[in-house]
């Protein structure tokens, strides 16, 4: 008597999966258009920022290796009402509509250095951002050679944009809208430089050393009394903690050398298509962890957030107390390991 029952009861089942396969097919179309409509919806009130907001939002907090939880380096900055990006490597547009970032008001974007990983991404966001509906000018901050950076983005999407601007019927914008425009800074000495000042937001740079490239620059971020500080790739310097005097956040490279030596070793062991003594040449170019919770400790930050993870590692708890092992003998303040999509609010 067991095994009829049994059957019985699954024809139930089969039954009533039937009868719900039945009603949405009935009512495709009524869930295929409430999803449009809440999506659009979704999308519209993404683009919508408080005048008096001021948060962070990690778009990307790896290296140039492909790491499918971490993507290359990417800070987006909400403030004064206005969107702002450090670094934009790529994947970043992927990023920012994954985040829910309102980039079509970006404002400008900021390069620490041009590095590909920090950069190459930069095309794409300022096309998607334009095809998605921004209007105004954005200005591409950085080093000496961000104008030649922009000069080849120019170069090579005029086809498109001149097909799309044909097609779409916005030929009254301009293609220096469209795609940005440069504007480079040349810092030679160790005093942090206005890149931009409106709305009560102040925007400085300041070079740190990050060897074989001759301008490397980090970013303090003020709004509202609240002040954020970017480290851009930089081996450990004293401007850093200079600049991040008091800040309320250090966002700050990092790089863990004993997982890279364990990873040479297994280089050596193995074989590969890396030579394992080039991460070493890697690592010298970076802050060891401990030497970037020393920065935060002379600094006197509140928070301190690592991110461009070297190596990239995943977005879990054991990996990431791995990563950060030691710190908290150094750093008295919070620490906090960036994961993709994470934000950070200092003003609502």
């Amino acid at each position: 008597m067991k095994i009829p029952r049994l059957l019985f009861i699954l024809g139930g089942f089969v039954g009533l999966a039937t009868l719900a396969i039945a009603l949405l097919v009935a009512n495709r179309s009524t869930l295929i258009n409430w999803q449009i409509e809440r999506g659009v919806q979704e999308g519209v009130a993404s683009q919508e920022i408080s005048q008096t907001r001021f948060e962070v939002i990690f778009c990307g907090t790896g290296t140039p290796q492909f790491f499918p939880e971490r993507s290359q380096p990417c800070l987006g900055v909400v403030a004064a009402g206005k969107f702002f990006l450090f670094d934009a490597g790529q994947n970043a547009s992927r990023q920012l509509s994954a985040t829910a970032s309102p980039f079509t008001k970006l404002e400008a974007v900021f390069l620490t250095h041009l590095h590909s990983d920090h950069m190459s991404g930069v095309a794409d966001v300022l096309h998607s951002s334009w095809l998605m509906g921004r209007q105004h000018d954005v200005s591409v901050v950085g080093p000496p050679g961000t104008q030649q950076l922009l000069d080849g983005i120019h170069q090579g999407y005029s086809n498109d944009i001149e097909e799309r601007q044909r097609v779409l019927g916005v030929e009254y914008i301009e293609t220096t809208v469209n795609l940005g425009q440069a504007r480079e800074v040349t810092i030679d000495t160790e005093d942090a430089v206005v890149v931009y000042d409106a709305d009560g937001l102040v925007v400085e740079a300041f070079r740190v050393d990050h060897p074989d490239w001759p301008y490397a620059y980090g970013y303090r971020i003020s709004y509202g009394n609240k002040t954020v500080v970017v480290s851009g790739d930089t081996k450990y310097t004293p401007a850093i903690a200079k600049h991040a005097q008091g800040a309320d956040l250090l966002i700050h490279e990092a790089v863990n050398l004993d997982m890279m030596e364990q990873i040479a070793s297994a280089l050596r062991q193995f074989g590969g298509p890396v030579d394992p003594d080039r991460l070493a040449l890697i690592s010298a170019v970076h802050t060891p962890t401990h030497e970037v919770a020393r920065v935060a400790e002379e600094a006197n930050v509140e928070k301190l957030v690592l991110t461009h993870l070297i190596p990239p590692i995943p977005s879990n708890f054991v990996a990431e107390q791995h990563y950060s092992s030691g710190m908290e003998d150094i750093y008295g303040g919070e620490l906090v390991m960036a994961r993709d999509g994470m934000r950070i609010t200092l003003i609502e």
